[in-house]
């Protein structure tokens, strides 16, 4: 018995192979434009709008708005006002005005007030002759007249020796204040900040002077 074979054939529908052949395909990463004389007459529009934008902001820039002063001329004005009214204040307050409490005259200082004290020489060999007590009064006027607060007032120190001890001072300060000077009193030429001056000195001294004073040694009171 024998069989005979038939090849089958299917039907082709060209309009199916016809699509397939139309339908685009992108690349990868890829976008096609379905439209593209749509985007062309967009891009086109645009490039219309931007130089007639750009010309009408110029001739408005370019009106006049009072005689020869035109909008753009406006726009600067304001613009400069703005940063000088936020830069002035900086500026001023970034320059070295002169301190008004420096604003003095030594002529009106006529009230005297004193301080006295003692203090102790740590070397118990030096003999306090006229030189030593002269270079004692030359380092207390040294620390009182450079002193920012108190140099203004400062008068005159005197240093004696005591006949009770080789190596202890006695000191007096005068400093000299205007008529009005409760308020001196009270904080600037009070005897606290008289005498911590004074004391901060002295623990900053050289230890190797031969009239190095004990800082703990250190005695003031207000004189009359």
């Amino acid at each position: 018995m024998s069989v005979e074979l038939y090849e089958l054939k299917l039907p082709i529908n060209n309009n199916d192979e016809v699509e397939r052949m139309t339908e685009p395909y992108p690349g990868n990463g890829s976008c096609s434009n379905h439209n593209i004389p749509n985007a062309t007459e967009e891009s086109q529009l645009l490039s219309d709008i931007q130089p007639g934008t750009l010309n009408r902001l110029k001739t408005e820039l370019n009106e006049s708005v009072c005689r020869n002063l035109k909008v753009w001329m406006l726009l600067l004005i304001g613009f400069s006002l703005i940063i000088l009214v936020i830069f002035l204040p900086i500026y001023f307050c970034a320059v070295n005005q002169e301190d008004m409490d420096d604003k003095y005259s030594v002529t009106e200082f006529v009230v005297p007030r004193f301080f006295n004290g003692n203090f102790t020489l740590l070397n118990k060999n030096v003999t306090l002759d006229e030189q030593s007590q002269s270079n004692l009064t030359q380092m207390l006027t040294h620390i009182y007249r450079s002193s920012y607060a108190l140099g203004r007032y400062f008068s005159i120190a005197k240093v004696n020796a005591l006949r009770s001890s080789s190596s202890s001072v006695e000191y007096k300060l005068t400093f000299k204040m205007p008529e009005e000077h409760k308020q001196i009193i009270r904080y600037t030429l009070s005897k606290e900040m008289v005498y911590h001056v004074l004391l901060q000195q002295l623990y900053d001294q050289d230890a190797g002077d031969s009239l190095y004073i004990e800082p703990t040694s250190l005695t003031m009171e207000v004189g009359s």
